[in-house]
């Protein structure tokens, strides 16, 4: 799994290399010296590609070994017949093999086998864009790895788990996945899988588009790579830190390392690797103004991307040819089971015909029924209309008068201080006596009270809305990870200012029926608050879990806690309530009045827990999907999230 960089212009993606035909996938030595000779044919023909003869040797192995009953080289041998057949680019047969060799290995109790057919199902899923299924068969194997204490593969698999949290644009997941990959592999020495673990750090910062971590993570995954790695590897390491240095404005650099990748591009089965390098330094000769190089760099690129494209075309013919075989095959099938399937239509169409029969029945008798109740309930279902519009009309009269004075006393009482300091400060500054060192002071002051301000006014409007105008609920599917994962991404820079870690632990899929627009305020108001008041060095979690019906969201926090006299303020039960933060931050008494608010609205329940100098947990509920509510069972968390600050 050394760090590769992708196939794009500009690499800024980190993904694990595909299985490479290497005789350590499997050990060769079994009870049938024929079979073993079929193997050792088999693993050499797959070492040079030729996919079709070693999967030959390997049935003909397979065979031998079925007749003897080897169950363990059974296994194995499906095992190199998944990787010939992925290699291959038949990821459904591969599939097929991997499993059956899994089943075996289960049965045998051969943990550290079972181990590596989860990474390589990881891997093909990998390959086939379906990340849930591959980040669920790496925690298997990350399982294993860590019954049998095997720190090396531990590290490894940790990595395939961040790059893949990557493709997702899960990027606080990577960080986490990729920091316990490199912990695992200083711990162990492997500069291997040090290199790895730093090269997709590198690539996680690249997409965060922070060029100068990447180029530090990057320069750091050279130096651990050591010196027998792959020239394809250390190529694309040098690539992407030209491409940050680049994007640094750092050209001169960018070159330098450009050139240095150039001669280990020179290999066969790497044009493409070599028309990107060419191209790239193209970019930069051209930039500096240095014309007869870029012309040079852009002649040898051209050449390439024809060679290219001749390739493609001849590998594209081969798919056509494998495809045509394959659907003539199915239709082969297809003209077996005709009979069959023209005397299933019959059936179905009897049956069909019959279910209509009874539909119109019951949708006559119905008719009916309904007609004949209408005109006696039409009266009393008015009355109660009526009856039901009074007392609404007088609810919302006083709570209109409520909310009306509510708003007087926040605007008299909150937005009247920054306003008098804008005007103090206005009028110093027109005095023009006014040291330089006491402006910068009111400057900063007046600054975090206008900022302060404008959350006010955002919760002021939002509250005052769904208080006055009724803030309409437009449930819809919510998936609580993104939403979680978003809300951290754009609290983490305060986490990061007060160094406090921010943990995200909310499972993947964890499906909710709810309003996007509230929720986001909800779980954006609940960190804030967290944030506020925890200190620094302490850390605040989010997690949530199904409860039959339910999911239930968790923000906890290792903060001051609520004292006692206060907790009966905290939801604006007698008016906005507000204290300072541990960094004496002010608060604006409506936010947790408006998740309280928004909760309830969308069917669910909010309350906390929390003990002084303890810290805080606040859980809200919320239902699950309509598709999910027939599902019984707590759902387990596929996976852990955490999203650390960089000073943490």
């Amino acid at each position: 799994m050394l760090p590769v960089v992708a196939s794009d212009p500009v690499p800024s993606v980190i993904v694990p290399n595909q299985p490479q035909p290497s005789s350590s996938r499997a050990t060769i030595a079994g009870p049938d010296p024929a079979a073993d000779a079929q193997r050792v044919l088999g693993q050499i023909q797959l070492n040079a590609r030729r996919y079709n003869q070693a999967q030959r040797h390997y049935r003909q192995a397979l065979h031998l070994y079925q007749n003897s009953s080897s169950q363990g080289e059974i296994a194995a041998v499906l095992q190199q017949m998944g990787s010939a057949a992925f290699l291959q680019g038949d990821t459904s047969q591969a599939r097929l093999y991997y499993l059956r060799a899994l089943a075996t290995f289960t049965r045998r109790h051969s943990p550290a086998a079972s181990a590596r057919i989860y990474d390589q199902l990881g891997e093909l899923y990998g390959s086939q864009q379906q990340w849930n299924r591959a980040l669920s068969s790496y925690g298997r194997a990350l399982g294993l790895w860590q019954k049998l204490g095997w720190r090396n593969e531990t590290a490894g698999t940790l990595t395939a788990m961040g790059l893949a949290h990557q493709h997702q644009h899960q990027y606080s997941r990577a960080l986490y996945s990729l920091r316990r990959a490199l912990r695992q592999a200083q711990q162990v020495r492997d500069s291997t899988r040090v290199g790895e673990a730093l090269g997709g750090i590198a690539g996680v910062y690249q997409k965060l588009e922070n060029q100068a971590a990447a180029a530090e993570f990057y320069g750091k995954a050279l130096d651990q790579l050591p010196r027998n790695t792959p020239a394809e590897t250390q190529a694309r390491l040098l690539e992407a830190l030209a491409v940050a240095q680049r994007a640094l404005g750092n050209h001169g650099a960018a070159a330098r390392f450009l050139q240095q990748a150039l001669p280990l591009a020179q290999r066969p089965g790497a044009k493409a690797q070599l028309s990107r390098l060419y191209q790239l330094l193209a970019d930069l000769y051209r930039r500096e103004g240095n014309y007869p190089q870029a012309f040079v760099a852009l002649t040898r690129y051209a050449g390439l991307q024809d060679t290219l494209f001749a390739e493609q075309q001849a590998a594209q013919l081969a798919g056509m040819r494998y495809e045509t075989e394959l659907k003539e095959r199915k239709i082969q099938l297809l003209t077996k089971d005709q009979p069959l399937q023209q005397a299933k239509l019959r059936r179905q169409t009897v049956l069909r015909n019959a279910l209509g029969t009874v539909i119109v029945l019951l949708l006559i008798l119905a008719t009916v029924l309904y007609r004949s109740r209408q005109n006696q309930t039409r009266v009393n279902r008015l009355l109660r209309r009526n009856n039901v519009a009074i007392t609404r009309q007088k609810e919302e009269l006083v709570h209109l008068n409520k909310t009306k004075d509510t708003l007087f006393s926040i605007i008299s009482h909150d937005l009247r201080s920054p306003l008098s300091s804008l005007y103090s400060l206005l009028t110093l500054l027109n005095i023009g006596k006014l040291p330089p060192e006491r402006l910068a002071a009111h400057t900063s002051r007046l600054s975090t009270a206008l900022n302060n301000t404008l959350t006010l006014l955002d919760n002021l409007l939002n509250w005052s809305a769904s208080q006055m105008q009724g803030s309409q609920v437009r449930p819809e599917v919510v998936r609580l990870d993104t939403l979680v994962e978003e809300a951290v991404a754009l609290l983490l820079g305060d986490a990061e200012r007060k160094t406090i870690v921010l943990l995200n632990q909310v499972p993947t899929q964890s499906l909710v029926q709810a309003d996007l627009n509230m929720m986001r305020l909800v779980v954006r108001n609940l960190l804030s608050n967290a944030i506020k008041f925890t200190a620094g060095g302490g850390v605040v979690t989010v997690s949530a879990g199904r409860q039959g019906k339910w999911w239930e969201v968790v923000v906890a926090d290792t903060g001051v806690g609520i004292a006692v006299a206060d907790r009966e303020k905290v939801f604006g039960r007698y008016g906005p309530h507000s204290t300072p933060g541990t960094a004496r931050e002010k608060g604006t008494g409506l936010g947790l009045q408006l998740c309280k608010d928004f909760v309830e609205r969308n069917g669910g329940q909010i309350y906390f827990e929390s003990q002084s100098g303890m810290g805080t947990t606040f859980r809200f509920t919320l239902p699950v999907t309509k598709a999910e509510s027939g599902k019984s069972g707590v759902a387990k968390p596929l996976n852990v999230a955490a999203v650390e600050s960089k000073s943490g």
